[in-house]
């Protein structure tokens, strides 16, 4: 699939190669874990995930669950500047 989908990314031309790029880099447990963090992010109840993935253990799926961190940071980052440059 990576292997059809990373030359049409670069077809588009210079803008996308990037992404390309990002994706010739992929592995599969990289894919595996954006796929559990893009669920996650969309509210998909964490006992589905689980399922999904085949994790025994609902501790393991909760390894998805930054996106608060994630935000939290985030806002700390854009909203908490003392004098400091980009």
């Amino acid at each position: 699939m990576l292997q059809i989908a990373i030359p049409r990314l670069r077809a588009r031309g210079p803008e996308w190669e990037s992404r390309g790029a990002v994706l010739a880099s992929a592995s599969a447990h990289w894919l595996r874990h954006t796929a559990g963090l893009h669920m996650t992010d969309q509210q998909v109840d964490l006992r589905f995930v689980r399922d999904n993935f085949g994790h025994a253990s609902i501790s393991t799926t909760s390894a998805y669950l930054h996106t608060e961190d994630d935000a939290r940071h985030e806002a700390t980052q854009e909203r908490h500047r003392i004098g400091w440059t980009r």
